[in-house]
């Protein structure tokens, strides 16, 4: 499918243009964390296209989840701040409604640059209600898109917005489609590996790899579900009973699952051992995979031309039980595939290990990505296609 690009349009200059982003970043003690601003930073490309054609740019986006309520510590004012300072030039930020800002837009200079407060402010957002859209659509001549990371929602800024003006995909959003259109057309060298908690949202995903890829690799609680739906005992560890029908189906040759695991009392624990994955106690939880079970997924993907990792493999917010992700990462590094990662905890862990620079693509959706990956609806992105 094509999409319609802001590449395409024939001139810029001095067109008010409502730019969608992502900036979706962490704020600590009202500054944007560390691991945010590599998000700040892939919107650059787009907005530097934007201030070099001498466009008039009306950034829209959100923070958090206020529920249609303005709340104070998740302004967007800190966000246009950190995000001016990469792009090195002040971004003014239009903090009152909206609606009082028409007049406004049109004294706009070209390539200045100007942000609205959180979206998600508005009672209207998350319901894609059309009145929102059409007093957003007053700010501006064209809707410009480059928030992949929210595709996946139908909100009035990004989806009801497009009955209003013409719209089109920014550069990210297009770098996006072209990397993971690579997972779908790919013909052989793919593997898949798979983490996370819920099986449910991953089924589809799971039966997508399955039938394109090498081999599709699981850890995590959605390792559990499957291990579980074989008659295995896990004792208290975190399991998808609810899905179990469902992972039944699932089983397939091309699917590896665990086959011994690193087990504790409790998520919180500081000590842990490791058993078979037959040989779980009552009283342990699965918290990482085990060595046999590195050894046997590094030598997969060892052989690897293309690897797409969504979700770590086991419980990495302590870091007793981070190693089976880490290595598994390292193997990943060592062998000659492209490597493509998305996943707010899975990008989270490469940065935390400060290995960024050795994956090729780091995707900003982590919703968005499964949603495009198993062939779901992005409502969003199919607004912005060629008709």
């Amino acid at each position: 499918m094509e999409y319609k690009s802001i590449k395409q349009v024939r001139t810029l200059e001095r067109k008010r243009v409502l730019l969608r982003l992502d900036l979706n970043v962490p704020l600590i003690n009202g500054q944007v964390d560390k691991h945010g601003t590599w998000r700040l930073q892939r919107v650059l490309p787009t907005l530097q296209y934007l201030i070099e054609s001498k466009s008039k740019i009306i950034i829209v986006a959100h923070l958090g989840r206020p529920d249609g309520k303005r709340v104070d510590s998740l302004s967007l004012r800190p966000v246009a701040e950190a995000l001016g300072k990469l792009l090195a030039k002040s971004i003014d930020f239009w903090d009152k409604d909206l609606r009082s800002y028409e007049d406004d837009s049109w004294n706009i200079n070209d390539g200045q640059v100007v942000m609205l407060e959180n979206i998600r402010f508005e009672a209207g957002e998350t319901a894609n209600d059309d009145a929102l859209a059409f007093d957003l659509s007053k700010l501006a001549d064209i809707y410009v898109d480059d928030a992949f990371a929210n595709m996946h929602r139908t909100h009035a800024s990004m989806v009801a917005i497009c009955n209003h003006l013409p719209g089109y995909i920014g550069l990210l959003v297009a770098q996006e489609i072209e990397e993971l259109s690579q997972a779908l057309f790919n013909k052989k060298g793919l593997v898949a590996v798979l983490g996370g908690s819920k099986i449910a949202t991953k089924i589809k995903l799971i039966k997508r790899f399955v039938q394109k890829a090498d081999s599709v690799l699981l850890g995590g609680a959605l390792a559990n579900t499957m291990l579980a739906a074989q008659g295995i005992k896990l004792g208290k560890s975190v399991v998808d009973k609810k899905s179990l029908t469902l992972a039944k189906k699932l089983l397939d040759k091309k699917i590896h699952i665990p086959q011994d695991a690193i087990v504790a009392s409790s998520l919180n624990a500081r000590t842990s051992y490791m058993v078979d994955i037959d040989q779980i106690r009552v009283s342990d939880m699965v918290l990482d995979i085990g060595p046999q079970t590195i050894k046997d997924f590094s030598n997969i993907i060892k052989n690897a031309k293309l690897i797409i990792w969504n979700g770590p493999l086991g419980y990495i917010e302590n870091d007793l039980f981070d190693d089976g992700s880490k290595k598994i990462l390292q193997a990943m590094i060592k062998s000659p595939a492209k490597i493509i990662i998305g996943g707010g905890e899975t990008v989270e862990l490469v940065q935390r290990l400060d290995m960024q620079d050795d994956i090729d693509f780091m995707s900003t959706g982590g919703g968005a990505m499964l949603t495009y990956l198993q062939g779901d609806r992005l409502l969003a992105l199919e607004k912005l296609k060629v008709e």
